[in-house]
């Protein structure tokens, strides 16, 4: 009789003001396969969520991050661990945030120090959403429970991020990229970027926003079905 492959260990991280529901639709999907761990990310910078991660991480794990949760993947990635057999980047980029972006975020960070912190979930969610509404009420729920203090980490964390594009070869693990061409946040070319950069990356585009996870969760979790059996080898150590 043959022993059963163990199932990858995945440790998922969520977007800026979100929590594990960002995931739930591909997590699900991958039940069969996935042994999976949603990041905290409650310490106040991008290392710091990192070093979480790693604190607990198990001896063979694959990394998936979107949005915020890329540049974490990236930290984590380019820390070289030998535990780590692969990398998913989705609707994320290896750029530090531009001034429009640190000048928006600015003032909602603004808005949330003077206790208007529903109407920055609000205008989150607007801006994650592209225009769809349920994805607009879920943004906003999770927004509402990762809380005010959350996102203030949480968003100048992200607005302190570096710029990467000059280590991106140094990473050696398989990588799948994933983007969406409806994307206004970070656009498909962004992870064409990351993709030609690193050694053997694998370009998906879907045909959605900001928020793949839950706009075609039926792409991105055969997609990443897909790339865990091909290219990351082995499951759990």
């Amino acid at each position: 009789m043959e022993r059963p492959l163990s199932k990858h260990q995945v440790i998922f991280v969520p977007g800026l003001a979100s929590d594990g529901r960002l995931w739930q639709p591909v997590v699900d999907r991958l039940s069969d396969i996935v042994e999976p761990t949603v990041a905290r990310c409650s310490g106040k910078s991008i290392p710091d969520f990192a070093d979480e991660i790693l604190a607990e991480a198990p001896g063979r794990f694959t990394i998936a991050g979107i949005s915020m949760g890329g540049y974490v993947a990236l930290e984590v990635a380019l820390r070289g661990n030998a535990g780590l057999a692969g990398v998913a980047l989705l609707n994320t980029n290896a750029r530090p945030a531009t001034s429009l972006q640190v000048q928006r975020s600015t003032a909602l960070l603004g808005d949330a120090k003077r206790d208007l912190f529903d109407t920055v979930a609000d205008k989150l969610a607007e801006t994650v959403a592209g225009g769809k509404a349920e994805v607009a009420t879920l943004a906003a729920a999770m927004a509402r429970t990762v809380g005010r203090d959350g996102y203030l980490r949480q968003q100048r964390a992200v607005l302190d991020r570096v710029d990467r594009r000059s280590e991106l070869r140094q990473i050696t693990v398989p990588m799948l990229v994933i983007a969406g061409d409806e994307d206004r946040i970070s656009a498909p070319s962004l992870a064409n970027e990351i993709a030609r950069s690193v050694p053997g990356a694998e370009l998906e585009i879907f045909p959605c926003g900001h928020l793949s996870t839950v706009e075609v969760p039926e792409m991105v979790s055969a997609s990443l079905r897909d790339w865990l059996t091909r290219r990351v080898e082995g499951g759990a150590s």
